[in-house]
């Protein structure tokens, strides 16, 4: 007769969000927002998917997270002892795979085995994945990059008119093959690395080959397969 029950209880409930909402935090099966939400406590689900806006004041984890719109992930805020720039938290965003048409915005760290971003984005802490393909369209930064493929290109034109600048920079950037543009790193690691237009990169370790495009700017290469 416990059967039954034991069944109900192991389902995971979903919820859809269409409109302006809010719901709490926990484990769920099928996320959906269409509009303005958001949750106050960590999130665990199969698939997250908005279309639009939401605000999570917690950590996300999740088979699969797909963004057309804005996602941020945030601390409710405290008294601000910060001087500026972003200030990673313990927060956290994991899944198999991540899409973002848009823009994604996380204190805290980010992982993946597939990330896709057409947008801009801002991570405090470490952006991880085996696969990385990301189009930048406006300012992002992210602390740390890492990844067996990593691949920065430019989505569109730097703006004239408003100033904005389609370049992620980042403190370092590690992985097996490398291709950037438009970005500014202290330190840019890996085997096979391409920096391509628009770059300026402190120092490039690399072990079997580096291509630098003319119209970016590297201090210091060093080849690491010689140590």
């Amino acid at each position: 007769m416990n059967n039954n029950p034991g069944r109900s209880l192991d389902k995971k409930m979903d919820i859809s969000i269409v409109g302006d909402g809010s719901s709490s935090g926990g484990v769920y099966g099928k996320i959906k927002v269409v509009g303005d939400a958001s949750f106050n406590d960590n999130l665990s689900c199969d698939r997250f998917k908005c279309t639009g806006t939401s605000v999570i004041y917690g950590s996300l984890e999740s088979t699969d997270i797909k963004i057309t719109g804005t996602l941020t992930l945030t601390e409710r805020e405290t008294s601000n002892d910060g001087e500026g720039g972003i200030q990673a938290s313990g927060l956290h965003a994991k899944a198999e795979h991540i899409k973002v048409v848009g823009e994604l915005h996380l204190s805290g760290d980010c992982q993946a085995e597939n990330i896709k971003l057409n947008g801009r984005l801002t991570i405090a802490g470490m952006l991880s994945a085996e696969h990385m393909t990301l189009k930048i369209m406006g300012p992002s930064e992210v602390k740390e990059m890492g990844g067996s493929i990593i691949s920065v290109k430019s989505g569109r034109l730097n703006d004239l008119f408003t100033g904005n600048k389609s370049i992620l920079k980042a403190q370092i950037i590690e992985g097996d093959d490398i291709e950037l543009e438009n970005t500014e790193a202290e330190i840019v690691r890996g085997d096979k690395i391409k920096i391509g237009p628009g770059c300026r990169i402190g120092t490039v370790e690399y072990r079997s080959s580096l291509q630098i495009h003319p119209q970016s700017e590297v201090l210091l290469q060093s080849n690491r397969s010689l140590d």
